[in-house]
């Protein structure tokens, strides 16, 4: 599989922060976390975490999604049988594939997982203070995610 570099530069008072880790398959994970601070609230505006690396094999984006959804919120005895959780939304020309559900402080946040690059699955996940502030940020994430081959 072709190296490449993934870039997420966001502008004014927004903080990043950026590692690689190998999980325990051997696969690198780029982790890119970006957050919008609020002095004023002492909380932030908006989070965007990242995590790019190998598509895993026998798998899609959207099951990703759909095994990010059992592990962030997790299916209800209330459920119907045939509940699909995940929506289709596009994606810098892609399709990401997610779902929207609240965080611990009841702000809404929207996870994606998409395969950037053919082979390339990028997982998405970003919260803010309000809906509104929330389709603004998945703006802007789409207008400055980069992704280019190193070879």
């Amino acid at each position: 599989m072709s190296k490449y570099k993934i870039s997420l530069d966001l502008p004014g008072a927004w903080e990043k922060e950026e590692s690689t880790y190998i999980e325990v398959d051997g696969t690198e994970v780029t982790h890119i976390e970006c957050h919008l601070p609020d002095d004023k609230a002492q909380k932030d505006i908006a989070i965007v975490d990242l995590y790019s690396g190998a598509m895993p094999s026998d798998t899609t984006a959207a099951d990703e999604a759909l095994a990010n959804y059992v592990d962030t919120v997790g299916f209800d005895e209330t459920d119907p049988e045939d509940f699909d959780p995940i929506t289709e939304w596009p994606f810098a020309g892609k399709k990401a594939y997610g779902f929207e559900a609240l965080c611990e402080d009841d702000s809404p946040m929207r996870l994606m997982c998409i395969e950037i690059k053919s082979g390339i699955l990028c997982i998405l996940n970003i919260c803010a203070q309000s809906d509104e502030k929330l389709t603004e940020i998945i703006e802007l994430v789409e207008r400055k995610l980069r992704y280019r081959s190193d070879n």
